[in-house]
């Protein structure tokens, strides 16, 4: 396999077998396991890599006219893929707590003149007014 970001390739696999592309840049978050696109299946599978590098081979023959099939076919893949390896931002990590949410900003800065008629706005935001 190349160092380049997208390899293509073929998954010796019996039955099963496949021509394949991987992306560098997905990453599962587990370095046992390696995401390969599987044109068979046209879909991103995580495969255990012990299992999986020994049955890949570069395309050969009458196969290396499936490599411009594969490059369109992972696109499309890819663009509806999140890798698990992905960090979600809205979700805290473990031992993290989440971020306070900000408070509203109060004012207490009263004219002289504004006691008049207090009204004052309790936790749910309904106005509540004293002069009754």
């Amino acid at each position: 396999m190349s160092d380049n970001t997208l390899w293509y390739g073929y998954l010796d696999a019996g039955e099963r077998s496949s021509a394949v592309a991987m992306d560098n840049r997905l990453s599962t978050g587990d370095p046992t396991t390696v995401y390969l696109f599987n044109l068979q299946r046209n879909e991103i599978i995580e495969y255990k890599r012990a299992i999986v590098e020994p049955k890949l081979r570069e395309l050969k023959g009458k196969e290396q006219e499936l490599e411009t099939e594969l490059k369109s076919a992972y696109r499309k893949a890819r663009n509806g893929f999140t890798p698990r390896g992905a960090k979600i931002a809205s979700i805290p990590e473990k031992g993290r707590a989440a971020a306070p949410a900000k408070a509203a900003a109060v004012t207490t800065d009263f004219g002289a003149d504004d006691y008049d008629e207090e009204a004052f706005v309790d936790e749910a935001g309904d106005d509540e007014d004293d002069s009754e």
